[in-house]
């Protein structure tokens, strides 16, 4: 039994990188592959290298409209049981897909699963960088909390076509985040997300410096984290019809005042405040994160106060954020 599998790449100016994704995805030591390229209305020269490929690939062009729009016409294009994405600036390792492949066929077949593997962070140029592994679930733990703290990146898990279409694919609203927020809609849909340690690809991490500032946020932008949260929250708490339980109240009441934190320090003193408030009702005694002499203000002063007094003390002790 060999179950096709579609790899789909979404590409959008990515002429740097984008000759050697797709080469990796051919050169795989699984067989049973069709690769489908959708460019999503690129100007430097993408579709030259996607049309190089001759029929090799399958592609399709359409006007620029993002990652989400572009991986979801990729599962409607895809014949293929299994689906992989693959991002036109990363790199499948050459035995991923003989690898998954058979870890999936050894699933229970009346069991809904899919498995995942480790990513392997390489920086623009390709030099190796610190890649810590994922986490199993343990026995106990709530597969949403799971998802929650250890959401795989978008190209560790091999997916089911009909579990992604059964969900609706990707969300096109969201301009970043996208694999957090199928990776939950997948887990409240009934699906197992199975660890196998091992880098499964090579994910191209351009910074390791997550601070808001480097997207460029707007006044508007700075509340984006907040209605992914909010959206997230409703969302486990419209498909599981319950409340959210005290482990997954505290993760996401963290998720609020770390994205506040960020915010706080853009200077959006008052958006900041909605994160802050937010993360309050969630979780009161476990909401705040941050070290200890953080901490410790938090409880005696507002964050804002709390976040200026930390930051004089690390400047003056020479400590980075």
């Amino acid at each position: 039994m060999h179950p096709l599998v579609s790899i789909i790449i979404p590409s959008y100016n990515s002429k740097a990188f984008l000759k050697e994704s797709i080469a990796s995805a051919l050169n795989q030591t699984y067989k049973y592959v069709e690769v489908i390229v959708v460019d999503d209305g690129s100007t430097d020269g993408s579709l030259e290298i996607i049309r190089s490929f001759g029929e090799q690939i399958r592609w399709k062009s359409q006007p620029n409209q993002g990652a989400p729009v572009a991986r979801n016409l990729g599962i409607k294009l895809a014949r293929g049981e299994y689906i992989k994405f693959l991002d036109a600036d990363d790199i499948l390792l050459p035995d991923c897909l003989e690898r998954q492949i058979d870890q999936a066929l050894q699933l229970p077949q009346d069991h809904q699963a899919i498995v995942y593997g480790d990513a392997l962070r390489i920086d623009q140029n390709g030099r190796i960088l610190s890649s810590p592994p994922f986490r199993s679930r343990q026995p106990d733990q709530d597969s949403i909390a799971h998802i929650l703290t250890h959401c795989p990146l978008t190209s560790c898990p091999l997916h089911k076509r009909e579990y992604l279409l059964k969900i609706g694919g990707f969300d096109a609203t969201l301009p970043r985040e996208q694999e957090h927020d199928l990776h939950l809609r997948l887990v409240l849909a009934g699906v197992e997300f199975i660890y196998h340690p091992g880098f499964v690809y090579q994910y191209r991490q351009y910074s390791a410096s997550d601070r808001i500032s480097n997207h460029a946020f707007s006044k508007r932008g700075a509340m984006f984290h907040f209605e992914v949260l909010q959206k997230r929250k409703n969302l486990i708490e419209k498909q599981t019809d319950r409340s959210l339980t005290l482990e997954t109240r505290k993760i996401l009441a963290r998720d609020f005042w770390k994205f506040g934190r960020g915010i706080l320090r853009e200077g959006f003193s008052a958006e900041a405040n909605h994160y802050f408030e937010v993360a309050r009702q969630l979780d009161a005694k476990n909401c705040a994160t941050g070290n200890s002499l953080y901490l410790a203000l938090v409880k005696v002063t507002n964050p804002r106060r709390a976040e200026a007094v930390s930051e004089q003390v690390k400047s003056f002790l020479g400590l980075k954020r």
